[in-house]
C-alpha cells in the first residue's frame, strides 16, 4: 500500500512539473548587419530578441522559420545548435539569413523612408527541459523599422 502511494505521488509530481512551456514573446530584431550585398543573393546577420515568460530555463535545440516582409516571402532562418534560454529573461538568438535583392526591392520605398515594415515569423522550434523535448509552433507578427543604411555602414 505504501509503495503504491509513493509511486502515485511520484508520478503526480512528475506530471505536474512537466507542464507545457508558455510561448516566447517576440521583441524584434536588433544589430542588423548586411555582410554581402549584390543584385543576387545577399547575406544579413541579425539578433532576434525574445522574452521567456517561463519560470524555468530551457534549451533551444533547433529553429526553422520563414520570415515574411509585408506578407511577401523574404528569407528563412535555420538554427541547429544548443542554446540555453534563461528563465524569466530577455534573450537574443543570432541569425544569419540569405535573401534575394528582389525581395528587398519590393519594399524599397518603405525602407528608404524608414517606415515600419510588417514582419511575420512563422515556423517551429524544438525545446528541451531535462529529458523532455517538444516542438512548438512559432508565429509572430510585428511592425519594425529596418534601418538598412545603418546596417550597411556597420560592416
Amino acid at each position: 500500500m505504501r509503495k503504491n502511494l509513493f509511486l502515485f505521488l511520484s508520478i503526480s509530481i512528475l506530471l505536474c512539473s512537466c507542464a507545457d512551456p508558455k510561448n516566447f514573446e517576440f521583441k524584434g530584431l536588433q544589430d542588423i548587419k548586411i555582410e554581402k550585398i549584390s543584385m543576387g543573393k545577399n547575406n544579413i546577420r541579425a539578433k532576434i530578441k525574445y522574452y521567456n515568460p517561463n519560470n524555468f530555463s530551457l534549451v533551444l535545440k533547433q529553429i526553422d522559420c520563414d520570415i515574411l516582409m509585408n506578407n511577401q516571402p523574404f528569407t528563412k532562418v535555420h538554427l541547429d545548435t544548443n542554446f540555453i534560454i534563461p528563465a524569466n529573461a530577455t534573450f537574443l538568438v543570432p541569425a544569419k539569413m540569405e535573401f534575394e535583392m528582389s525581395a528587398l526591392v519590393k519594399n524599397s520605398m518603405d525602407i528608404i523612408f524608414n517606415k515600419p515594415i510588417k514582419l511575420n515569423i512563422k515556423g517551429q522550434a524544438t525545446l528541451s527541459k531535462g529529458i523532455f523535448t517538444k516542438t512548438v509552433p512559432i508565429a509572430f507578427e510585428t511592425n519594425q523599422k529596418l534601418n538598412l543604411g545603418a546596417a550597411l555602414t556597420n560592416n
